[in-house]
């Protein structure tokens, strides 16, 4: 799905609903809802939704249908890795818009970038390195990691040493080397009103 039928698909879906609900989408689909990112997504991943999405799953279905995208084109799978985020990321979520019945919120810029080094995936990767994260949120991913490790020691490691590498290559750009022979040096390649919603 590109931008554009994301939105269409969650402006026909809160059309459809009988009574309110809000979400709280995380992964690709908020990168891309975001203007963090400029690609396309197979699905909107839910992190909270209030009332539960599996309630409001005749009305996705029939967006679905509508729209000829898949039935999980909004899904909650991505909850099986809630433990990643903090206890409190409801308080840095972005408000997205609102239709109809259904309030949309994107996980905070933050917590997406915590999401996104500890899925680690190629396409996690170069979404990280289309955000730059700041010294502030690589700070703020550091100070998740003991936390993390303790259900996912494997992940916290490969986490900090991925951070490890991104901090040198932050330190080689900052301070490439002259030279004197008149050759190039060569250089490693290298939003949002905050709401209180969620759960």
């Amino acid at each position: 799905m590109t931008r554009d039928e994301l939105v269409e698909a969650l402006r026909r879906l809160g059309e459809l609903l009988p009574e309110k609900a809000q979400i709280v989408i995380a992964g690709g689909a908020a990168l891309i809802l975001g203007d963090y990112v400029d690609r396309g997504t197979g699905d909107g991943d839910v992190v909270y939704a209030d009332p539960p999405l599996v309630q409001l799953r005749s009305a996705i279905q029939q967006v679905a249908q509508e729209r000829g995208l898949s039935p999980l084109w909004l899904n909650d799978g991505v909850k099986a890795f809630g433990d990643v985020l903090p206890d409190d990321f409801d308080q840095r979520t972005d408000r997205m818009g609102t239709f109809g019945n259904l309030r949309v919120l994107l996980l905070g810029r933050m917590d997406l970038i915590l999401s996104k080094f500890y899925g680690g995936r190629v396409v996690d990767l170069a979404d990280l390195d289309a955000m730059k994260p700041s010294d502030e949120e690589i700070e703020f991913v550091l100070a998740q990691l003991d936390r993390i490790a303790r259900f996912r020691p494997d992940k916290a490691l490969r986490m900090q040493l991925y951070l490890e590498q991104c901090a040198g290559r932050s330190e080689q750009e900052d301070g490439a080397p002259t030279v004197d022979d008149g050759e190039e040096p060569e250089s490693p390649s290298s939003r949002g009103q905050t709401t209180r919603g969620g759960p």
